[in-house]
């Protein structure tokens, strides 16, 4: 089999934020990602950029292999340094809770008018691509209203610190350029809005003015939103955009994981360690209409659907994500057959993602039978639904096979459930030897 031809870091954001893949990927699975610098050429050795929410890459001479003697932008180990003249500024620093924070920010003000929302996404599900956890909601307006600019309004008082306007690589020369704005809601929470198509007001006053290829966050001038004014818009573009995203991190809430260590010591792992659910900030009967909005992605709102919660999943059972052994949280290599889809893209991803959605949609990622990447989806009635299984019923011991026709996955448990051997392919179930899978690890 070919080993992967090099590391690229992923970014978080969603992601969470978009090569043309995760533009056609956003019907089916939220919007798209956003393309890391990681990897590309870069001007002057030491040099810091932004390269999405919590994440720094830094210009580096690479010292071995097919790149040796090149400049190229790689992703940083520490923390983002402080701006100087002779770099380019990193992110922010994300907000702390400082000692005099005496009331944690509640949100007063709807975001989007709730009577342009189809449907809300609980975080803890896959990003577009498959195999990430998404740490933020996707906010998906009524098809309806597509074409039409909606506003987006701060929710409660607010202090812009980063910014971006970005058009993705790969996307259509139609596709709009889109906005990431970075708030500080004060006492260590963060508000984080992607996908924003136009931006109004004192906003518009420090955002950059020109699109760039990368969708990092950098710095701007500290601009006070008060709560309820209006920040920007959205605009629904069929087969393009279907939904914004919000994303609330506490820095004083730490998530829980299976390997706890894994996502500690990984630098692309701030989202999952610190996202909440962002309707959580909002309280009594304004709470409960945003909770009623929650559902799959471009669906209906499905009652009692919980906002979710950022996991590793069930130890013991398939459900959740798995690793290569030495991967990072966010940091994508590639394994068995590999290819480019304006990043490096392949068969085996160094992690990979077993969830179920609100429908009751099982969900795989990272596991890539064909091109382009995208999720294999089992639904759990009508056609394609013959191998539907919940993930967190196999368990330690246990083999099974996922197939919706065209793409294949099989899993094997280890006996004490800590490792897990997947294969994948175009072929029926019975004609993949799972003795020719990769084995993951949590």
């Amino acid at each position: 089999m070919a080993k992967s031809r090099y590391a690229v870091g992923a970014s978080v954001v969603g992601l969470a934020s978009a090569v043309a893949l995760g533009v056609m990927a956003s019907l089916l699975s939220g919007p798209a990602q956003a393309a890391s610098l990681v990897g590309t050429p870069c001007q002057k050795v030491g040099m810091t950029m932004g390269d999405g929410p919590g994440r720094t890459v830094v210009c580096t001479r690479i010292k071995k292999g097919k790149n040796k003697g090149k400049l190229l932008w790689q992703l940083s180990s520490g923390p983002a340094p402080s701006p100087s003249p002779s770099t380019s500024p990193g992110p922010g620093p994300s907000p702390s809770p400082p000692e005099s924070c005496k009331q944690r920010p509640v949100f007063t003000r709807d975001g989007l008018a709730l009577d342009h929302v189809q449907v809300v996404v609980p975080i803890g599900q896959q990003t577009a691509f498959g195999g990430s956890l998404s740490i933020r909601s996707y906010v998906h307006t009524k098809p309806e209203l597509h074409g039409q600019r909606l506003p987006i309004y701060a929710p409660t008082d607010l202090v812009l610190y980063q910014a971006s306007y970005y058009r993705a690589p790969g996307a259509s020369a139609d596709y709009k350029p889109e906005y990431s704005l970075y708030f500080d809601a004060g006492c260590g929470i963060e508000v984080q809005v992607y996908h924003v198509k136009g931006v109004v007001g004192a906003v518009a006053g420090v955002v950059p003015s020109e699109p760039s290829p990368s969708s990092a966050g950098q710095p701007v001038a500290r601009t006070p939103v008060k709560a309820g004014t209006q920040i920007g818009w959205f605009e629904g573009e069929a087969g393009k955009s279907v939904a914004f995203d919000f994303r609330v991190e506490d820095s004083a809430h730490t998530n829980s994981f299976i390997n706890q260590q894994r996502f500690d010591n990984s630098p692309g792992a701030r989202g999952e360690l610190h996202a909440i659910c962002p309707y959580d900030l909002y309280v009594g009967a304004q709470r409960d209409r945003w909770l009623a909005k929650l559902g799959a992605p471009s669906s209906n709102p499905v009652p009692g659907t919980p906002c979710g919660v950022i996991s590793q999943g069930k130890a013991g059972s398939a459900q959740g994500l798995w690793f290569f052994r030495d991967a990072k949280v966010n940091e994508f290599t590639y394994r068995g057959d590999t290819w480019s889809e304006g990043l490096p893209a392949g068969q085996y991803q160094s992690q990979i993602a077993f969830t179920v959605d609100p429908v009751g949609t099982v969900r795989i990622g990272g596991l890539n039978a064909v091109r382009p990447m995208s999720q294999l989806m089992i639904p759990r009635t009508g056609i394609g639904s013959q191998t539907w299984r919940d993930p967190l019923s196999v368990t330690a011991g246990q083999e099974y096979c996922w197939s919706d026709g065209t793409r294949t996955a099989k899993v094997r448990l280890s006996a004490d459930g800590a490792s897990l051997t997947a294969v994948t392919g175009t072929g029926a179930c019975a004609d993949l030897d799972i003795a020719r899978g990769y084995t993951y690890v949590r």
